[in-house]
């Protein structure tokens, strides 16, 4: 799973898997690799995203699999408002140092998840987020990793053997696909930084 979705690593980036209920993998982005998800202007005006387009073109690999939860989270930030029609939210909510605001989305709840890389939370950054999370101000970037199998060019098959057929020859999207299928109903953390960003996906039996 991770191998297939997740891959790559770097200074500022790591990923670990683990086994609880089902597949965990959690994602690790710090320093300047956090402005995946978010930006922050001159003025203090920050927003947040999550890849929503990648997680729904993982979820859609699995077979009767689905992303049926979200959570963006994320501190010292003040008068924060949620965007995409959230089922809850909380927001300004008062910490020792900031403030904290999430928002939430359930298709429990009658929301729609996200599909869209555009901010779905955003506020204005407190100074705590300098002081404590080492924020800085920036653009969004494109994520420094995971390696996105979806977007690899296929490299030409060697042609087979004489005599050989097709079902002697293993392609490398059968083989990926094989890999998929013994991890459908995984459900993934991803932390990323001062942002904690929660989404599963359900398997239907």
């Amino acid at each position: 799973m991770a191998d297939t979705f997740w891959s790559g690593s770097a200074d500022d980036y790591f990923a670990r898997v683990s086994m609880t209920y089902g597949c965990h993998l959690d994602a690790y982005y710090m320093g300047e690799a956090r402005h995946a998800f978010y930006s922050l202007d001159d003025a203090g005006h920050v927003q947040v995203r999550v890849p929503m387009a990648y997680l729904h073109q993982i979820a859609s690999s699995f077979e009767d699999a689905s992303i049926d939860s979200l959570e963006v989270s994320f501190t010292s930030i003040n008068n924060a408002y949620c965007n995409a029609s959230p089922s809850n939210a909380s927001l300004d909510k008062p910490l020792p140092a900031g403030h904290w605001s999430s928002c939430w989305w359930r298709i429990d709840d009658g929301a729609m998840i996200p599909t869209t890389d555009d901010p779905l939370l955003e506020g204005d950054v407190e100074q705590a987020f300098f002081d404590f999370e080492k924020g800085t101000v920036g653009p969004f970037i494109d994520m420094p990793a995971p390696i996105n199998p979806f977007t690899i060019t296929p490299t030409q098959a060697d042609e087979p053997a004489s005599g050989a057929t097709d079902a002697d020859v293993e392609s490398p999207s059968a083989s990926r696909g094989l890999l998929i299928t013994i991890a459908t109903g995984a459900a993934l953390l991803l932390v990323a930084g001062a942002a904690a960003i929660t989404w599963k996906h359900r398997h239907t039996n």
